[in-house]
């Protein structure tokens, strides 16, 4: 019935390079974790190999030393990785907005109407109601990725055309309803 089209998005501030940059960085996070540890396994190694409880408790030191600074190593490279996550997430909630919006501007032709045919609107495409009775949407919200049905008010013996998102209002002269023209 209606061909699905897949429009590329760019995404401000979502390059794939600053993504991977980031994974990059908790790579090396996590291989600065692995070099503490081993550091830790060769001391309590020697710790084994000492006789001497002066020493043993000095390489005791040094050891819980080395667990807290693998453990801050850790906790850090969690919290990097829960904000990729939770931006990953923020992402793709605007990649799917953003795809609504260009399957439901598909359903909208941008049409003169008002005396002279002064004004512009989007008017609902015949067809393509699913649903919905015939409207005109602003055109100023429509650029901005919005949906805001236009309203008719009348004031001093003339019809307007309003929006509520953007307030622009338009003098269409009370021609009727704007819809389907």
């Amino acid at each position: 019935m209606f061909a699905s089209v897949r429009v590329p998005v760019q995404v401000p501030g979502a390059s794939s390079d600053s993504i991977l940059n980031r994974g990059k960085k908790m790579i090396s996070e996590i291989s600065a974790v692995m070099g503490t540890l081993n550091g830790a396994k060769d001391l309590l190694q020697s710790i084994i190999g000492l006789r001497d409880s002066a020493a043993v408790q000095a390489k005791v030191v040094e050891f819980n030393n080395l667990i807290m600074d693998a453990q801050q190593r850790v906790f850090a490279a969690q919290e990097e990785r829960t904000a990729l996550i939770q931006k990953v997430g923020e992402l793709e909630k605007k990649i799917a907005s953003l795809e609504h919006w260009e399957t439901e501007k598909q359903r909208y032709e941008l049409k003169k109407v008002g005396f002279g045919d002064r004004i512009v609107v989007y008017s609902l495409k015949p067809g393509m109601e699913g649903g919905e009775p015939p409207h005109s949407i602003c055109a100023n919200c429509y650029q901005k990725g919005e949906k805001s049905p236009l309203q008719e008010e009348e004031r001093g013996g003339g019809v307007y055309l309003y929006c509520p998102h953007c307030k622009t209002n338009l003098l269409s002269q009370g021609f009727g309803p704007v819809a389907g023209r």
